[in-house]
């Protein structure tokens, strides 16, 4: 996970969504999860011109990476993991979010390994990041609003929930968030008996992260962070501040849901 995240921040910072540092970002992505036998498919959606962290941004493209496992057949039940892959201007983003696209990359790696209850579908989103077009107007997760207005009718019915893991590179937390259910429950419960003490739960319906798209569209959904940060959006969100045993517990609590939760 650490070599992930060291390979964004390296090749690809400063990942503004409609940016070529992202379109980097995307490419070793996708090069990652076709290395483990996914297929990647990517969906390429616009992006308003605006402000990001308070910087001026043009509008334009950016895409999401989608990697389904083999055999995968989108009317039957399954999961999705997601994680966003863009920055704000001005940041290296390695907690936010190199940190999420790793945990997925290795997420991924173990499924391969290891059967998971039901199959999962992988997406590092494009432009969770706000977009702000007047003081009474912004966008976020506009990559995960794109995917989910990409599925037909039946494949949205089999998704039966979603986990996104944004910002987990930095402790000091294990915080399992999202609308109150079974996922959320299920997460709390394996973080107990996986002895990580510093796990909390709660629910919210707001927040500004891919998790909302899912929950406004009644799918389950949960969010898994670290906390904030006081590097958030600023330049000192490098390599220096990631702490691989956040990386762990928080890896360790995705990958046992996605092994035994069934829905």
């Amino acid at each position: 996970m650490i070599a992930t995240i060291r390979e964004l921040v390296t090749r690809a910072p400063y990942r503004e969504a409609a940016s070529a540092a992202y379109r980097v970002a995307e490419r070793i992505m996708a090069f990652h999860f076709r290395e483990l036998g996914y297929t990647v498919t990517p969906l390429p959606f616009s992006v308003p011109a605006g402000k990001v962290n308070l910087i001026p941004v043009n509008g334009g493209a950016s895409v999401d990476a989608i990697a389904t496992p083999p055999g995968y057949d989108a009317r039957k039940p399954h999961l999705v993991v997601g994680g966003h892959l863009d920055t704000v201007p001005n940041t290296p983003g390695a907690n936010d979010d190199a940190s999420g696209p790793a945990v997925m990359l290795e997420l991924a790696r173990l499924a391969r390994l290891t059967p998971t209850k039901m199959p999962v579908v992988f997406v590092a989103f494009g432009a969770e990041e706000r977009r702000r077009q007047s003081p009474t107007q912004s966008e976020y997760a506009l990559g995960s609003k794109a995917y989910l207005n990409s599925l037909a009718p039946a494949e949205r019915r089999s998704l039966k929930g979603m986990i996104n893991i944004d910002m987990v590179g930095a402790g000091p937390d294990v915080q399992i968030i999202g609308t109150t259910g079974s996922i959320v429950a299920s997460m709390y419960t394996i973080a107990r008996r996986l002895h990580i003490q510093e796990a909390t739960h709660g629910s919210i319906t707001q927040g500004f992260s891919d998790h909302v798209t899912f929950q406004a569209a009644g799918i389950p959904a949960a969010w898994l962070w670290a906390g904030d940060n006081p590097t958030l959006h600023t330049p000192r969100d490098t390599m220096r501040i990631i702490q691989p045993a956040e990386l762990a517990h928080i890896g360790a609590v995705a990958w046992e849901t996605l092994r035994t939760l069934s829905l």
